[in-house]
């Protein structure tokens, strides 16, 4: 398929992104997985002890696509919540999608990831402690606080402090937002459903301005407040998307993300129509079939750090562009590694729990 097809093409100029978007047939896989490498390439400057991360509108290229993973989920698990499935139901879904794959990343680097790091030329040390502690104080999802960042002093304060998978961080945030969509399900009104979303992103929105301005400190509640409020946009989009005309929300939401981008006013301005942005992409991009049998973007996240890590520590002058190609390289087999034997068969249990609900209604996240 080379081109927008004929029927999405009217759908475009004619329909509503309700109309457009096929839940079945869509590209947003393959937005994520670019997204995830995106977020390596961000993190190749700073890791890399090459300079200061790639920055647009006030945020760097790793934060603007955890917005756009943000987005994509609150439309899809908003969708997957509210489409008559148990909350129970919902629940496993969500927990077999994430936590699998998570747990055994944990216990990758715990257990692999740091003794390899001093094969490979880590100047510091660790005990089987603290390769234990580390899985114990970040098992609940990386929470924040109480998370260990560091196994012993295998990676080095240098050039940022020793964090072994600082990518992690977003996941409890992400689970946070399944907990409330888990708990959006349960009213039976539309209008409070509607509510609640949109008092999430007012709320998130509203703190971000806040930051900014200097009112609010940065740390790491106020740092999620754009997370939060590209996912309540995603849920927004979703119960409006039978009214959103494509042509003037695409128009209109491209003009804010530009303004944002001149103004360094991302993280207030850029989550809804980076939210209408994507899902409209997602509907038309001609890559449908990308991801949809291997879906690569969560262990691409997940386990780019660590890589990038070993990299840095073995190889600590590789050209941006080297490190870069050999991050991705190097993540991509564990990325499928993680989907093949970990991630898909973690998702199949549902269905033995659940025989009578249709498969279709999982839907992949994204971290």
């Amino acid at each position: 398929m080379s081109a927008i097809s004929t029927p999405a093409a009217s759908a475009i100029t004619q329909g509503t992104l309700a109309a457009l978007f096929d839940p079945g047939r869509n590209s947003l896989n393959g937005i994520r997985l670019f997204l995830a490498a995106c977020v390596i390439v961000s993190h190749s400057w700073v890791i890399g002890n090459i300079g200061a991360e790639p920055e647009a509108g006030g945020k760097h290229l790793g934060e603007w696509a955890v917005l756009g993973f943000f987005a994509v989920s609150g439309y899809l698990i908003t969708r997957s919540r509210l489409n008559g499935q148990p909350a129970s139901s919902f629940f496993l879904a969500r927990f077999l999608r994430i936590y699998p794959g998570f747990i055994v990343c944990l216990l990758m680097v715990a257990f692999v990831f740091a003794p390899l790091s001093l094969l490979v030329g880590s100047p510091g040390s660790f005990t089987l402690v603290d390769s234990l502690t580390y899985v114990a104080r970040n098992f609940l999802l990386y929470p924040p606080v109480v998370n260990q960042l560091n196994i012993g002093t295998t990676v080095p304060n240098t050039p940022v402090p020793g964090i072994w998978n600082g990518a992690l961080w977003t996941l409890f945030w992400e689970a946070a937002c399944y907990v409330g969509v888990g708990i959006l399900g349960c009213f039976g009104s539309r209008r409070l459903r509607v509510g609640f979303s949109a008092g999430a992103f007012g709320v998130a929105t509203v703190t971000s301005l806040a930051v900014a301005e200097g009112y609010v400190p940065t740390n790491v509640l106020t740092m999620t407040s754009p997370l939060i409020a590209a996912f309540s946009a995603g849920a927004l989009v979703y119960f409006f998307s039978n009214s959103i005309h494509i042509v003037p929300a695409v128009v209109v939401s491209v003009g804010v993300l530009v303004i944002a981008l001149f103004t360094g006013t991302a993280s207030v301005l850029a989550p809804m129509p980076a939210a209408l942005v994507i899902m409209t992409l997602g509907s038309v991009l001609p890559f449908t079939r990308l991801g949809a049998k291997t879906d690569l973007s969560y262990g691409v996240y997940i386990y780019g750090v660590p890589v990038q890590n070993i990299l840095e520590i073995g190889w600590p002058d590789l050209p941006v562009i080297a490190f870069i190609l050999l991050s991705l390289l190097l993540t991509l087999p564990l990325a499928w590694a993680s989907f093949r034997l970990i991630e898909a068969p973690a998702m199949r249990l549902r269905s033995k729990f659940y025989r009578r609900l249709p498969s279709r209604t999982s839907v992949p996240i994204s971290s």
